[in-house]
């Protein structure tokens, strides 16, 4: 069992566990209800040594949430065994039905059973008979339809932890921004106490400083708390322990001049074609041909499929909008940065012309600092909504919520 950190003996990451169970039951074979929900991470045999090992060090890379939300993940895990342990996986639409009518009848005998001891006791069990027998009747779930559920939900888990990767940089930059603003509260303080001292500031002019100063202050405090938080959510999602300290790999590789290349109608064609929601749509849509309410389950589905199509649509419009205003604002935050390195570079110029004074050459350089934090957050911003464009079309536009 790994033990992340020495001053932490007991803190061992989810990761550790589930590996260590899955190991035992390579030499003890236990039943799967029996099995804690770590042993449910692939078998040795499904990876490589060396996947393995990039997986359960003690480092969290982008490349990896995928591989990471899949074998160590709780809810996917429970998910997993929920999954395995239900009797609708292997059945058609008809077997789930008939799976049905068959517990609607042990209701209606229990109903029979209870009709001498608890009148109020037999009818709930006749109301619970007939509302079975209704779902039944209505019924278009199968195991596609059960599996596609369980998919889109680890798919889910997947962008989630991909969006946190990409917050807990931007929390990172954020911090930073914001001890750069104490320092430059903190110049201003400094100045207007300078200032006071020879009679060119007032009483006011200092406590207004303070209070800027004192503000700073908690946002650095805010800032160091949500950077905090962020690394948290990410490595909680990624299946390491909340008190684990695990080491962040760094930002992914984007070329985001391929921005611009974006083929709008074709990947809103794929995002149609891979959608979760929709081919959830179709399959209940064929399920129905076998269901004593064909003609009007047939229309309901038909109407979702078109109600859902337009939504997928929508869906990505929404995303690639995002996406190319993420992008308008990262080069607005670039050419403020040149702007500020021009205004940085001349002040520096006048600082040694002895034409500014320390405090405003301070104040220029910290100006450039911040607008090198915003260029930087604005980057990471383009990233994750690039990201999350791309989940959009590989299967996860929001569109309506289909139940069979």
């Amino acid at each position: 069992m790994r033990i992340i950190k020495e001053k932490h003996k007991d803190d061992i990451s989810v990761k550790g566990l589930i590996r260590a169970a899955a190991a035992g039951a390579l030499a003890v074979s236990l039943s799967l209800s029996s099995m804690p929900i770590f042993a449910m991470a692939s078998p040795r045999f499904a990876r490589t040594e060396e996947e393995w090992a990039s997986l359960e060090d003690n480092v969290l890379n982008f490349e990896e949430i995928a591989d990471l939300v899949e074998e160590y993940n709780a809810t996917v895990r429970q998910n997993e065994e929920d999954y395995s342990k239900d009797e609708r996986k292997t059945m058609d639409a008809q077997d789930v039905r008939e799976m049905m009518i068959k517990q609607a009848d042990e209701y209606d005998q229990m109903a029979v059973n209870m009709e001498g001891t608890s009148q109020s006791s037999a009818a709930q069990y006749r109301m619970q008979a007939n509302s079975i027998r209704s779902q039944a009747d209505d019924n278009v779930t199968d195991y596609t339809v059960l599996r596609l559920s369980y998919d889109r939900m680890r798919d889910e888990i997947v962008q989630s932890a991909k969006t946190y990767f990409f917050d807990y940089y931007q929390s990172l930059e954020e911090q930073k921004k914001a001890f750069t603003a104490y320092e430059s509260a903190k110049l201003a303080y400094d100045s207007a106490v300078n200032r006071f001292n020879v009679g060119l500031a007032t009483q006011i002019d200092v406590m207004t400083a303070d209070e800027a100063l004192k503000s700073a202050q908690a946002a650095t405090i805010t800032a160091d708390t949500a950077a905090a938080n962020s690394k948290r959510l990410l490595q909680v999602t990624c299946g390491w322990n909340y008190a684990s300290e695990p080491e962040i790999g760094p930002l992914p590789e984007m070329d985001l001049t391929k921005i611009a290349s974006i083929d709008l109608p074709a990947d809103t064609e794929q995002a149609i074609n891979y959608s979760y929601t929709i081919r959830t749509d179709q399959r209940m849509l064929a399920n129905t041909i076998s269901s004593n309410n064909y003609v009007s389950l047939r229309e309901k589905y038909q109407d979702q499929i078109e109600n859902d199509t337009d939504q997928v649509r929508n869906s990505v419009r929404t995303a690639y909008d995002t996406l190319v205003n993420s992008k308008t604002a990262y080069d607005n935050a670039v050419t403020a940065r040149e702007l500020s390195e021009g205004s940085a570079a001349a002040a520096e110029r006048n600082f040694s012309l002895g034409q500014l004074s320390n405090t405003e050459y301070q104040s220029a350089l910290k100006s450039l600092e911040t607008a090198r934090y915003d260029e930087e957050i604005a980057r990471i911003a383009v990233m994750s909504a690039w990201t999350s464009y791309e989940s959009v079309i590989n299967g996860l536009a929001s569109a309506g919520t289909t139940a069979g």
